[in-house]
């Protein structure tokens, strides 16, 4: 196997010829989700981190729609479950997410696999989940200063919404 790896690219070395026969060997054994434990604390930040873009946020629209579905039906296990849903889900399904976006990566690359393009999409970004923490704290800002504060930050057409709906009960 290592004649014809080298035949193929010459500029392979002992790694990448370590880590074909590898995923060679494994390629028909079955998948088992694994526990990772910083997928399942740091969520879709993690996936951020890991440059895995679409899978964070596919898995942040998925628990924003659960979550909205919370609001709708007035349900705390909906909130609960959407606030837990991207843990478990990161938690549980992170390779598989991390795999999927490694296969884009390849696929983006071309073939034969150019190493420097897969460099630069591989790798970690510190820069995204740090971006997204402060978007986060920029849009629960009004609702943490209004508790800090103890003030009310519902605006007039919310407070009047309430009153009716309290008059229709």
């Amino acid at each position: 196997m290592e004649e014809l790896i080298k035949l193929h690219n010459p500029e392979f070395n002992e790694r990448d010829i370590f880590w074909t026969k590898f995923f060679a060997e494994h390629e028909k054994a079955p998948l088992k989700p694994v526990f990772n434990l910083k997928g399942f604390i740091f969520s879709w930040f993690y996936l951020l981190y890991k440059k895995a873009y679409m899978e964070s946020f596919a898995v942040i629209i998925i628990s924003l729609l659960i979550i909205q579905s919370a609001f709708i039906l007035h349900s705390f296990l909906f909130l609960g479950l959407g606030i837990i849903f991207p843990n478990l889900v990161v938690g549980f399904y992170f390779y598989f997410m991390f795999a999927n976006k490694m296969l884009r990566d390849i696929e983006f690359c071309g073939k034969p696999i150019d190493k420097e393009c897969l460099k630069s999409k591989g790798g970690t970004n510190i820069y995204a989940p740090i971006f997204a923490l402060i978007i986060v704290i920029l849009l629960f800002w009004p609702v943490i200063y209004g508790k800090i504060t103890h003030q009310d930050v519902t605006t007039e057409q919310n407070k009047y919404i309430n009153k009716v709906e309290k008059a229709l009960k």
